[in-house]
């Protein structure tokens, strides 16, 4: 750590960083195995969960996009689509992604009762989320490059 900085400078942002992290797990957005993540590697956070969050953004982007498309397509491939979903249930769970997740299984719900307007409802709620999240997290982010550059 940098003796440029004072010490009560680096624990006022990691004060800001539980602080937005509790306040997104309070509210339902995140769970616990965002914190896991955040655990899992100590070293180099910052950059390690930023890197996997925003690897998570593209791929769900894509994911959600193509799920959108095979929606339209007719006949629709039920099973398909809900394997899919699944993969993008699982990678929101990974991340802990909360009501991501849980916006992808009402919309796998939807596609399991072969109700397609309910799923293409559904989905725009996992776009909502998605972009919700992401602007949730862009504070977190900002407070953990100012760490960084802290420590350098």
């Amino acid at each position: 750590m940098s003796t440029s900085s004072g010490p009560s400078e680096m624990e006022s942002l990691h004060k800001q960083i539980a602080a937005i992290r509790k306040s997104l797990v309070d509210e339902g957005t995140l769970d616990g195995r965002f914190e896991e993540i955040e655990d899992s590697n100590k070293q180099d956070y910052s950059l390690y969960v930023e890197e996997t969050l925003t690897s998570y953004f593209g791929d769900a982007a894509g994911m959600v996009s193509r799920i959108s498309q095979a929606m339209m397509t007719k006949p629709k491939e039920f099973a398909e689509l809900d394997k899919a979903l699944q993969v993008l249930k699982k990678s929101s769970s990974n991340v802990g992604a909360k009501k991501v997740r849980n916006a992808v299984q009402a919309t796998r719900d939807a596609i399991r009762h072969e109700d397609i307007e309910g799923a293409k409802k559904a989905l725009e709620e996992v776009k909502t989320q998605l972009n919700s999240l992401m602007k949730k997290l862009d504070p977190y982010f900002e407070v953990w490059r100012s760490i960084a550059q802290l420590e350098k």
